[in-house]
């Protein structure tokens, strides 16, 4: 018997970022998803404003499309990089990028909806 997917489920996903291109985020096989929220905060003790890009890379490309391209998140600080809610159908991917690993936190809101 097949397993039965959620028609909605809410989910909370949090991620230190490492240097470089991180997938934060990716629609699976049997869903669409909508990105609710999204905060990115700055937690190194060197007090440095830290510079992150947040991209969708969708299914089957190798192209990456910019949300907020080298954006400043200033020391202790927090950036909602998502001006709204941005839909990704299965396979796509929310990446973010930074130089310096450990230096920021994301938190981020997904709502995923089953595609039958």
């Amino acid at each position: 018997m097949a397993e039965t997917i959620p028609l909605n489920k809410f989910r909370l996903l949090t991620k230190t970022l490492g240097t470089g291109s991180n997938l934060i985020y990716s629609s699976s096989l049997d869903v669409a998803s909508i990105l609710l929220s999204t905060q990115i905060t700055n937690v190194t003790a060197s007090g440095a404003t830290q510079i992150v890009s947040v991209s969708i890379q969708k299914s089957g490309s190798n192209d990456h499309m910019y949300l907020l391209n080298s954006g400043s998140v200033p020391a202790y600080e927090s950036l909602n990089p998502l001006a709204g809610k941005v839909v990704l159908e299965k396979y796509d991917g929310l990446y973010m990028h930074t130089r310096y690993s450990g230096s920021l936190q994301v938190v981020l809101s997904v709502l995923e909806n089953a595609i039958n």
